[in-house]
C-alpha cells in the first residue's frame, strides 16, 4: 500500500463513517469504469434520461406539496436510502413511508410554493445521478411566510417498465430553519 494511502487509512480508522464513505466511493468509482467503448458517467441536459429525472422530481414535488406520503414513497425503490438534513438515515421503503406519514401528520406550515429545479444529470447505464437546489415557501398558522432553501442529490434507477425511482435521496438545508 502506498505510504500516502496507508497514512490516510490509519488516520481514518477511528472514524467508521469516513472509512465507509471512502470505501464506498472507491468501490462505486471502480464499478462504473468504462469497459470497451461504452461511455459511463455522461452528462445529459435533454433526452429520455433527463426527461425521466424531471418527471420523477416533478412527481415528488406534487406529492410532497399535497402531503401525500404514499405518492412520495411510490417514487422510491424498495431498498432506498433517504438521508434528510440532521436526521438519522432511513433505509427501505417501509421506513421512508412511515417517516413521511409522521411528517405530514405533524406538519403545521402550509406549503405555498415548492420548486426543485435540476442543475445536472449524469447517466450511467440504468442509473442516473442528478442534483439541484430547492426552495419551499411556507406559511405558518399565524400567517407568517418563510422561505427555506436547500440542495439535493438523487441517485435513481430505471425500472424494467421504463420509469425511474429514487434509490438514494439526500438533501441539506442552506440554513438552520428551526
Amino acid at each position: 500500500m502506498p505510504k500516502v494511502a496507508f497514512h490516510l487509512f490509519t488516520k481514518m480508522k477511528n472514524h467508521p463513517f469516513t472509512v465507509a464513505a471512502f470505501v464506498l466511493g472507491v468501490v462505486v468509482g471502480f464499478s462504473f469504469v468504462a469497459t470497451g467503448s461504452e461511455p459511463y458517467g455522461v452528462v445529459v441536459d435533454e433526452g429520455p434520461v433527463y426527461d425521466g429525472q424531471k418527471k420523477l422530481i416533478d412527481s415528488f414535488v406534487k406529492a410532497f406539496t399535497a402531503g401525500d406520503a404514499e405518492g412520495c414513497v411510490k417514487l422510491y425503490t424498495d431498498d432506498t436510502i433517504y438521508m434528510q438534513a440532521e436526521l438519522p438515515m432511513e433505509v427501505g421503503r417501509d421506513v421512508v413511508v412511515a417517516g413521511y406519514q409522521e411528517y405530514f401528520k405533524s406538519r403545521t406550515n402550509k406549503i405555498i410554493e415548492m420548486a426543485e429545479p435540476i442543475s445536472e444529470v449524469i447517466t450511467f447505464g440504468n442509473m442516473a445521478a442528478f442534483r439541484g437546489t430547492g426552495k419551499n415557501i411556507e406559511e405558518t398558522p399565524a400567517g407568517v411566510r418563510m422561505t427555506k432553501t436547500y440542495k439535493y442529490m438523487i441517485l435513481s434507477e430505471k425500472r424494467p417498465a421504463g420509469s425511474w425511482q429514487m434509490k438514494w435521496d439526500i438533501y441539506n438545508y442552506d440554513a438552520d430553519y428551526r
